[in-house]
């Protein structure tokens, strides 16, 4: 398996392993990707710095969604013909 650093690594790994319908599928976005490209462009501004030695007590991903207590802030939106990407996809 390659080095893979970062998510630029994945998608071209992704691009060379998955047939080329597929990978369309998957790194696309609706009708113009407008939608898609300025979330590009937003993630782009985001950047995340590596902490080490940092002390970690008390810490948690406890927070609120939609009103409701979550210990962890994961969701997954309405998504379709995920048994496309992988065969346990819609189970």
């Amino acid at each position: 398996m390659p080095v893979i650093t970062n998510i630029e690594d994945l998608r071209v790994l992704a691009q060379r392993r998955v047939p080329r319908m597929f990978y369309d599928y998957a790194d696309s976005g609706s009708w113009t990707e407008g939608t898609y490209r300025s979330n590009e462009e937003d993630f782009q501004t985001i950047k995340l710095r590596q902490r080490v030695a940092v002390n970690m007590e008390g810490r948690t991903t406890a927070t609120t969604m939609v009103g409701q207590p979550v210990t962890m802030p994961v969701a997954i939106a309405p998504v379709g013909l995920t048994g496309m990407q992988h065969a346990d996809g819609e189970i």
